[in-house]
């Protein structure tokens, strides 16, 4: 291409508009390079975890008991939360993260009918309470304004 500029062929801006795009092409190709780079290696990476956990899962096959040394191989860390008390009843949630594949979830089953019917009812139970005492207040209230009405009057 220089060659035509030099002999005439290219005027000078047209080849510093190729030129430019030539250039701005490199830069995104030395760019993409490094994200897919990027890409494979952490594919190696998440390809050797897995292979190394499967060894791990192959080592125990029977957890018909939990032993320490399982533990110690198997969990990286336990992260323990705040307690929540939002929904009327103490709850804490706790993150495990095992080696080699990070957090994991475990799946919640589904409730059972009576679950579900024991769930309520607790709900119910916890909502008349709360109204039981929030009348308790009220009427506790009311007769102390009364005691002070007939102190004043009196």
């Amino acid at each position: 291409m220089s060659e035509d500029n030099v002999s005439g062929k290219l005027s000078d801006k047209r080849f510093e508009l190729l030129s430019q795009e030539y250039e701005q092409e490199q830069t995104e190709l030395e760019q993409s390079i490094i994200k897919l780079q990027a890409e494979l290696d952490d594919f190696t990476a998440d390809s050797t975890k897995i292979d190394k956990f499967i060894n791990l899962v192959k080592k125990y096959t029977d957890f018909s008991e939990l032993t320490p040394q399982m533990l110690i191989e198997y969990i990286e860390k336990i992260v323990v939360h705040d307690a929540d008390y939002s929904t009327g009843e103490r709850t804490q949630t706790a993150d495990i993260y095992l080696n080699f594949i990070g957090k994991f979830d475990v799946p919640s089953p589904e409730p059972t009918p009576e679950e579900i019917a024991a769930e309520e009812k607790a709900r119910r139970k916890r909502a008349q309470a709360r109204e039981a005492q929030r009348r308790y207040a009220a009427r506790q209230k009311q007769k102390k304004l009364e005691e002070e009405a007939k102190k004043k009057t009196a």
